[in-house]
């Protein structure tokens, strides 16, 4: 009888050891985790610029890619369709030349800077000034990803610096996708 004591004492001991064993290892996978979360970490940043032409820019300031899934472009708070109807909304009817690039479904590589749209106006048109001060009614709303597949939402206001959301996933294209 003494034996079955020490058995079933090691037995206990032995198993206790490996549930501490198996707690310490889901520890370390998830602090693992979190380390390779923070090193594939995107950040977006949508931005404007008037120097020497009237510009909005998205750009990466963080330490891994980002996959931009969904974008909606705003004037005033109301989605738009395209960067003709923001110029038609910002500086009324008329024909306008300017030059952009995709930033809906494109991966922008850390420290990456993707000219979304250039104003082809020059300075000397009167044109230019009313699109510099009108161009901070435009917002814009991206939903991107890591490699991870974490989420995020920036909400880029022009005027007012910009949040960003954790999301769990982007939406799918909707009425008021950004269509470039």
């Amino acid at each position: 009888m003494p034996e079955d004591r020490g058995l079933r004492f090691e037995t206990i001991v032995a198993s206790l050891i490996g549930l501490l064993a198996l707690l310490v290892s889901a520890y370390t996978a998830y602090i693992q985790r979190q380390q390779v979360r923070a090193q594939v970490w995107p950040i977006l940043e949508f931005n404007t610029g008037n120097d020497p032409k009237i510009d909005f820019w998205v750009a990466n300031k963080g330490s891994g890619p980002a996959l931009i899934r969904h974008v909606v472009v705003t004037v005033d708070g109301a989605p738009v369709a395209d960067w003709n109807v923001v110029l038609k909304d910002l500086l009324g009817p008329g024909h306008y030349s300017y030059s952009t690039n995709t930033f809906g479904n494109v991966a922008l590589s850390p420290g990456e800077t993707l000219q979304a749209f250039s104003s082809d106006l020059e300075v000397s048109d009167p044109r230019f000034a009313t699109l510099n001060q009108a161009r901070f009614r435009l917002a814009a709303e991206i939903c991107y990803c890591s490699t991870l597949g974490d989420c995020w939402t920036v909400h880029g206001s022009l005027k007012e610096p910009a949040t960003t959301t954790e999301t769990r996933r982007c939406p799918g294209p909707s009425e008021t996708t950004f269509k470039q």
